[in-house]
């Protein structure tokens, strides 16, 4: 059954401006391509001790706990997403301006630019799209409002359909996208990586490579960068990147590639994810998750 007949009960569906409105609603986390200067992968005596925990036993076995670190990259990068979890931990809220480019159904599709509030207790999220269809907007507060999204078009479609209330995981959320909005922000994408690096990560099948000096936009960072030479069960990606902000101590890049279709090929763009202008525990109340917020466009009219 194709998107249109499955949608064709809903609220104004028979109108295009409304039946187009959810085709790519959920590009959640948006694609940009930032300024990005890679140097050297050499690490500067300050990243050492910054990515290292050193025992206190001796200053010897202290030594080797970090010759051992810097000589093994993939319990560097281990090191590196553990230390973004226990920073997120301090984090009740942030704003910032989501960029994402997915690839779904083998279809690369443009990038979506919005701006983003985002709270983690309840998990609360707030988008307001800049780039395509500037205006619209939707949230999603976990346990409340049965656990659905809030969402309205702009123009015709929004006079037709109203608010409209979906399913996070329903076909309407989900049309061209590949995760549901309830795996989106910065907390979940790093769950998400420790998760994935916790298991895929293994000697004489990882190439890992840290890069300590490269920048997203304006913002010096840390890439750690995975490679899988081979795909295997379980696999997901070729290659990620990852870029931690040297300044906050979290992630605002994130690049996925699948395996190259023929030897020689470019691998190919799965996802990319960047946070930028992040501001961390700005204060946000319950209003700014509430679609009745005057500052916010919901309603027909």
């Amino acid at each position: 059954m194709d998107f249109v007949t499955r949608c064709s009960h809903l609220p104004g569906f028979r109108f295009p401006a409304a039946r187009a409105f959810w085709l790519g609603l959920w590009s959640v986390l948006i694609g940009v391509t930032p300024v990005l200067a890679a140097e050297p992968p050499q690490a500067p005596a300050k990243a050492k001790a910054e990515i290292a925990t050193v025992p206190t036993e001796t200053s010897k076995g202290a030594r080797r706990a970090v010759d051992v670190l810097d000589a093994d990259p993939i319990l560097r990068a281990r090191r590196i997403i553990a230390d973004c979890k226990t920073k997120y931990e301090s984090v009740q809220d942030y704003t910032c301006t989501f960029f994402k480019q997915e690839r779904v159904d083998g279809q690369l599709y443009t990038p979506h630019i919005m701006n983003v509030k985002a709270r983690t207790n309840p998990s609360s999220l707030y988008f307001k799209f800049l780039q395509p269809n500037a205006g619209r907007e939707a949230i999603f507060v976990q346990g409340r409002n049965n656990n659905k999204i809030l969402a309205h078009d702009v123009g015709l479609g929004r006079i037709v359909a109203g608010t409209m209330h979906l399913d996070p995981k329903g076909d309407m959320a989900m049309e061209e996208n590949r995760h549901p909005v309830t795996e989106a922000g910065l907390g979940a994408m790093i769950d998400t990586v420790k998760r994935r690096w916790d298991h895929d990560l293994r000697p004489g099948e990882s190439i890992v490579t840290i890069h300590p000096q490269v920048k997203v936009g304006d913002r010096p960072c840390l890439m750690v960068e995975t490679l899988h030479p081979r795909s295997s069960p379980g696999l997901l990606f070729y290659k990620v990147k990852f870029y931690v902000d040297k300044e906050l101590g979290l992630p605002i890049r994130f690049e996925a590639y699948d395996w190259p279709k023929h030897p020689g090929d470019e691998p190919l763009l799965m996802e990319e994810y960047t946070y930028m202008n992040l501001r961390l525990n700005v204060g946000l109340k319950d209003k700014d998750f509430d679609h009745n917020n005057r500052q916010y466009s919901y309603g027909r009219f």
